[in-house]
């Protein structure tokens, strides 16, 4: 009896064996082959602690974060377009709490709670940087937003896209995907505006002859921005890793041609000059229609804020002092089903009002 017991005990571990592998092939066997396919060796694995109250001690190009790394596969002028993954999007609020914005009580907490329950909600990752920390000279503190974008990707190594809204922004759709809808290859292609004059004032007063490409590389894609009816505005822009982006924000941040000097856009006006003077800087910015994602408060079913759209855009509600009013409004109406803003629907032929037109 004694020698049927051994093989038995073998037979009994060996089968136990097999299920404990069996389990665990079944809990964590099955990772997508894009897992690996996306890796990249510089991804972190523990969350960054940011110091947002330390002074840096010099100017802000001097400093590591500013020599961010860029990926051997979005080097060079040749862009490279994937889907990315949802955690490698990196949601940034730069500022220092004030401005205009101060009229608004606990805005910035406020809006920082919004975003980190957005984030959790699709794995985005939310930062908030101190942009008064940044050491930029005598220049207008809104030129503080762009080293935000740089010590953005220097913080998260393996982030491909850096989503930068100003701090007078609600996100209104919670479910809204920025991947399926504004980030994925086939979302560029498809939204993005060709052909499409850029603007430095009003249209008819002062034309700048100058539009979008007819055709557009999607690999090359690496800005993402809006205008509304007078230029681009950077309240809500997307910033892709690559050698492009990198040195798009050197050149916005050129303390001689653009930075130092008395622009009253700022970064913006920055931006615009370069897509104006410069064909392959246009080649790499894609232009969406702007409520696609930087909706106002304000204005026709081109710019207002209506249904579905992913966020409204308090620019401007300082030169009427209704910064805190119209923000409390749209604060109560977050994630709304009902039907508040609805674009105007079209008129049925047989209305006289279609008669006449």
């Amino acid at each position: 009896m004694q020698a049927l017991q051994v093989p038995r005990r073998s037979i009994i571990l060996g089968i136990s064996a097999v299920t404990i592998f069996v389990v665990l092939y079944r809990f964590f066997g099955d990772l997508p082959v894009e897992y690996y396919r996306n890796y990249g060796p510089a991804e972190t694995f523990t969350p960054v602690q940011t110091n947002n109250d330390r002074p840096q001690p010099g100017y802000f190009k001097a400093q590591p974060e500013w020599d961010w790394d860029v990926p051997a596969y979005s080097k060079g002028w040749q862009g490279y377009a994937r889907p990315p993954r949802n955690r490698d999007i990196v949601v940034l609020t730069a500022s220092d709490g004030g401005g205009h914005n101060s009229q608004i009580p606990n805005v910035l907490e406020r809006t920082l709670d919004d975003r980190e329950r957005y984030c959790q909600r699709h794995g985005y990752t939310n930062l908030w940087l101190n942009t008064s920390r940044y050491d930029i000279g005598e220049a207008h503190r809104t030129w503080s937003k762009i080293p935000a974008v740089a010590e953005a990707f220097y913080l998260y190594p393996s982030a491909e896209w850096v989503w930068l809204i100003d701090t007078d922004i609600i996100i209104m759709n919670p479910e809204y995907d920025l991947v399926r809808q504004i980030l994925a290859p086939d979302a560029i292609k498809k939204g993005i505006m060709r052909d499409t004059p850029i603007l430095d004032g009003q249209l008819k007063k002062n034309p700048t002859n100058i539009s979008t490409p007819k055709d557009y590389r999607v690999e090359d894609i690496d800005i993402l921005i809006t205008q509304d009816h007078i230029s681009v505005n950077t309240g809500s822009t997307f910033f892709r890793r690559t050698a492009f982006t990198r040195m798009l924000l050197e050149m916005m941040t050129d303390y001689t041609l653009l930075m130092g000097q008395d622009h009253a856009g700022a970064e913006q006006d920055a931006i615009k000059h370069l897509m104006l003077e410069h064909p392959l800087v246009r080649s790499h910015v894609g232009v969406y229609p702007q409520r696609k994602f930087n909706a106002y408060v304000q204005g026709s079913d081109i710019m207002g804020y209506r249904d579905g759209d992913l966020l409204v855009h308090f620019a401007g509600c300082w030169t009427g002092g209704k910064c805190q009013q119209w923000f409390e409004e749209f604060w109560g109406k977050r994630g709304h089903k009902d039907r508040w803003r609805p674009e105007k629907e079209p008129l049925p032929p047989n209305d006289p009002a279609f008669m006449r037109r």
